[in-house]
């Protein structure tokens, strides 16, 4: 709730705060769950025989990664290993298929488990409408921050003044106001048009700090403009997920076991 209040104190909306409460709804209706196991076991079920091979599993095993944040299976070996955990509390590590009744039971406590995730560190859903990035640059905060940003991105030396401007967008955040410049969508549709619309003959010459503080307020504030005419939607959160815990939890079966036995008794 407090990290919900302090983004509803900046100028850039919060469309919603997903902090786990939706999925523990979900989960505590019996009704409301058991209509929705029904439906996902009925998708997974491809022939129809009422239990889950391990080959029908792997959709939900890959959505469920994907909702806590893993990369795509074969891109990380711990990743990886995860996928296999998950997939292990599912069959046990013996089975070859699954029941809908031990589908359920294993699905209700994974999403639990991210409900508690969530509880802890909410996913925060923001309009980005290019306010608080005008605010930032027209404040006090800029030049401070731009000098500190163009000594971090031009350590070197000899860097070029796209280089600088990219790599400075980089280290923007949205609590500047400003979307992930990492994202290609952003990249796409917010980031290149601002450069081309930058209109500079220099950005692939050698920039000095005071002419990287003029065209990268310059271009900030074109990006704003863009802000103000699309605003970008973007999911936030205060730290970084990279499935560790749920690694850990699932890895030790004992805790994993005691966890669950805990959740029956409440």
């Amino acid at each position: 709730m407090e990290q919900q209040q302090q983004f509803r104190r900046k100028r850039d909306g919060v469309v919603q705060v997903l902090d786990g409460s939706e999925i523990r709804a979900l989960v505590e209706n019996r009704d409301a769950f058991a209509r929705f196991v029904d439906d996902r076991f009925r998708k997974l079920d491809g022939d129809g025989d009422g239990r889950l091979s391990v080959k029908e599993l792997q959709p939900a095993v890959a959505d469920i990664g994907a909702a806590i944040g893993l990369p795509a299976r074969g891109s990380s070996r711990q990743a990886d290993h995860i996928y296999a955990e998950v997939l292990n509390e599912f069959t046990h590590g013996k089975q070859d298929s699954v029941s809908k009744s031990e589908f359920q039971r294993v699905l209700s406590d994974i999403l639990l488990g991210m409900a508690a995730g969530l509880k802890r560190d909410p996913i925060v859903i923001l309009r980005i409408n290019g306010e608080d990035l005008n605010e930032f640059v027209d404040s006090s905060r800029y030049e401070p921050e731009a000098a500190a940003i163009f000594s971090q991105v031009n350590s070197g030396g000899n860097v070029s003044l796209r280089q600088c401007l990219l790599a400075a967008l980089l280290k923007l955040t949205v609590d500047h106001g400003m979307p992930p410049a990492s994202d290609s969508w952003v990249v796409e549709n917010i980031v290149e048009p601002a450069m081309q619309q930058l209109g500079t003959d220099q950005l692939d010459q050698p920039v000095s700090q005071e002419a990287f503080f003029h065209d990268f307020k310059k271009l900030l504030s074109i990006i704003t403009r863009r802000l103000q005419q699309h605003p970008v939607i973007v999911a936030h959160t205060e730290k970084t997920f990279e499935g560790s815990g749920i690694k850990r939890l699932l890895s030790n079966k004992f805790e994993f076991d005691k966890r669950c036995a805990e959740r029956t008794q409440r």
